[in-house]
């Protein structure tokens, strides 16, 4: 097997997607907004313009066309699709994102990385205003991928330093999910991978149950900081990047613990541990806008 290096410094062709309110508010319930939350979720009802969680764009909206060739998972090496792992995710926000939207977004290959025990791609798409053409925002992803490192390439750039030290959080929010967060997931969050919503393929990964989509906890995430750094206005987020570091299950209490980051006027460092111990997403860093 091998990674096909020749990827990398690759940019795609321009795609277009767009979503409507109905899209925000179906990814704004799966993300456990509710009654106490009318402007993400009711659309109409809350007597204002509705509001949209900025993490909404890495998961929701759809390709305007539909979509040609093979899985895009394996274009990058001959790996198999059960190898690969989310790994980390970035988003930086350059305008406002509304509940009405169309975008067209171009993705490059900014490196492939050998991490001795795996491979991690790391991906970056630009998306701009499909009206206007002014920037909107910039996401990025890194894959691993099991048991494809060791090529002998480079191990990329180290991450910048993430140390919260005994100090107790800033603020620490719980969320609950629910016992079908999974399955309300995979429709608000456009994610059809069978690990999430069925047992059987779940145990056969070695998980106790269907997993939470990593995207999932990133969006509880994203509210979680709306509602406390932001006050509850969502334009105020610049952006948000961390690692997915354990799977959480559903039924999970998510709770995110935030702090200033002392070394950034506008930032902050967060994660989001659950109720069985673990930290399902670490090293998180958030800028404020």
């Amino acid at each position: 097997m091998a990674m096909y290096m020749d990827l990398v410094g690759h940019r795609g062709e321009p795609s277009q997607r767009g979503w409507l309110p109905r899209d925000c508010t179906l990814y704004a319930l799966s993300v456990g907004a509710g009654f106490d939350d009318l402007a993400f979720v009711g659309e109409k009802a809350s007597g204002h313009p509705q509001q949209v969680y900025p993490s909404f764009v890495c998961s929701g909206g759809r390709s305007d066309k539909p979509g040609s060739g093979g899985n895009p998972m394996f274009r990058f090496g001959d790996y198999k699709v059960h190898q690969l792992v989310h790994g980390e995710q970035e988003l930086t926000i350059h305008g406002e994102i509304g509940p009405t939207g169309s975008v067209i977004g171009t993705s490059t290959v900014v490196g492939i990385y050998d991490k001795g025990s795996g491979a991690v791609i790391h991906s970056q798409s630009e998306s701009v205003d499909a009206a206007t053409g002014e920037p909107l925002f910039t996401t990025g992803s890194k894959l691993f991928v099991i048991g494809e490192g060791g090529f002998g390439g480079d191990p990329g750039p180290k991450a910048p330093p993430w140390n919260v030290g005994e100090s107790p959080p800033d603020a620490t929010v719980d969320w609950q999910t629910l016992p079908v967060q999974s399955l309300l997931y995979r429709h608000g969050g456009n994610d059809p991978n069978l690990i999430h919503y069925d047992p059987a393929v779940a145990a056969a990964a070695g998980f106790d149950g269907p997993i939470l989509m990593g995207l999932n906890t990133y969006g509880f995430a994203c509210r979680a900081l709306v509602e406390t750094v932001c006050g509850g206005d969502p334009l105020a987020l610049g952006s948000m990047a961390g690692r997915f570091a354990s799977p959480g299950y559903n039924g999970d209490v998510l709770t995110t613990q935030i702090w200033h980051n002392p070394a950034e006027e506008n930032g902050v460092l967060f994660r989001v541990v659950s109720n069985r111990g673990t930290t399902v997403f670490d090293k998180g860093r958030a800028t404020l806008r």
